[in-house]
C-alpha cells in the first residue's frame, strides 16, 4: 500500500489543516470504492463540498476537485482529511513523527549552541572583537537588504 505517499505529497500546512478538517467533521459521505479506494465529500471553508477520491494502491489516481489540487498531483488538506478518516492510526504516526522531528531539532540546536560556546571561548580577545564586529556588520547588511 502506498498510503503514506499521499501524506508525503502533502505540504506540512495541508497535513495540519487536513487533521483540522477531520476533527471539525468536514469529511462527509465516506464510502469505500474497492480495495484501498475511497470516495468522500469534504466541506470547504464556505461549507461547499468538494469531491475527493483516494486510491492508496495507485496514488496518482487520487484527486480532489478543489482549486488547490484540481488537475495537479498535489495532495490537499481534503485528501489528507479523507486518509486520516479512513486510517486514524496514521494520525498518531503523523503526530509522533512531528514530535520526533522537534526533539531532533532541539538536540541539534543544543549541540550547535555548545559548539558556538566552545568556539567563542577558544578565541583570543582581538579575535573575539573582530568576529563580533564582522557579525554586527553582517547583521546590519542583512537588515538593509530586507528593509
Amino acid at each position: 500500500m502506498q498510503l503514506l505517499s499521499i501524506l508525503r505529497m502533502a505540504s506540512g500546512v495541508s497535513l495540519w489543516r487536513g487533521l483540522d478538517y477531520l476533527e471539525q467533521g468536514r469529511v462527509k459521505n465516506l464510502r469505500p470504492d474497492g480495495k484501498g479506494v475511497f470516495d468522500a465529500e469534504v466541506e470547504g471553508t464556505a461549507n461547499l463540498p468538494y469531491t475527493v477520491h483516494v486510491d492508496t494502491m495507485h496514488v496518482r489516481q487520487s484527486y480532489c476537485d478543489c482549486p488547490h489540487a484540481a488537475g495537479t498531483r498535489r495532495s490537499c488538506k481534503r485528501m489528507v482529511a479523507t486518509v486520516f478518516a479512513v486510517y486514524p492510526q496514521q494520525i498518531d504516526a503523523f503526530k509522533w513523527g512531528v514530535e520526533q522531528a522537534e526533539l531532533e531539532y532541539k538536540r541539534e540546536e543544543v549541540a550547535h549552541r555548545a559548539e558556538l560556546v566552545r568556539c567563542v571561548n577558544s578565541l583570543k580577545k582581538d579575535e573575539l572583537c573582530k568576529a563580533l564586529l564582522d557579525a554586527l556588520i553582517e547583521l546590519e547588511e542583512c537588515h538593509d537588504r530586507w528593509w
